[in-house]
Parts: structure tokens; sequence; C-alpha cells
């Protein structure tokens, strides 16, 4: 399977928490978030951090594609299965990815007050 996309993308956890504390917390979450991601990384201590890896996801993810026009935040989903992060797509994502037959390997990470995100698109065998 050939690689044919590569994204990476750096997100600040105290520009996440400075967020998270405003006025407008709320609309923020509910743009960039689907409601399960909210409920995973608002049950967590360390929300800040985990909000942060998944915008990061996110953005990284866009940069692998291409930044198809269209692409809305809550087109991606951040899951965890079997340990590892992936994603669950519909709108823009999903139709860009399934016309390139594509799928995305996701790494996240987060630590000194940084987050981070590498997205590989590969083609489907």
């Amino acid at each position: 399977m050939a690689i044919v996309g590569l994204g990476m993308d750096i997100c600040s956890v105290e520009r996440i928490q400075r967020i998270l504390q405003g006025p407008r917390a709320q609309r923020f979450l509910e743009r960039v978030y689907t409601d399960a991601e909210r409920a995973l990384c608002g049950a967590r201590a360390d929300s800040a951090s985990a909000y942060a890896a998944r915008f990061a996801a996110k953005e990284a993810l866009v940069k692998a594609l291409g930044a198809p026009p269209g692409i809305r935040w809550r087109d991606m989903e951040v899951v965890r299965g079997a340990g590892m992060p992936r994603f669950v797509v519909s709108g823009v994502a999903r139709e860009v990815m399934e016309q390139r037959r594509v799928d995305a390997l996701l790494t996240m990470t987060h630590d000194a007050g940084v987050a981070a995100a590498t997205v590989i698109l590969q083609e489907r065998a």
C-alpha cells in the first residue's frame, strides 16, 4: 500500500485551555468536536490536552487531504479502538477519502504544553 498523503500539526494546550475558560467555549466545542469527543475529553482531568490532541489530529488530516473545500471539523471524529486512535469520517472528509480510495493512519501525543498529531494517508488494498 503506497503512502499518498502526509499531514502534521501541533497545538498549544494553553491556547485550548484559554478557549475552554472563555465566553465562547461552548460554541467552540460544538463546532469542532463531536458529541462523543466532548463526552470523552470533558470527563478527563487533562481535558485541554485531550481536546488539543484531537484538534491537532483534525488539522493534520485536513493537511494530508490537501484542505478540500467544504470540509468541516465534525466531519472528522477521533476514536480509540484497541488502544490506537483512528478517524471515523463523514461528510466531505469521507467523500474525498472514498474517492481517492485512501485510509488514514493517526498518531497523537501531548507533553510539555504541546499536543501534536501526524496523519499518513495510504492507498487501500
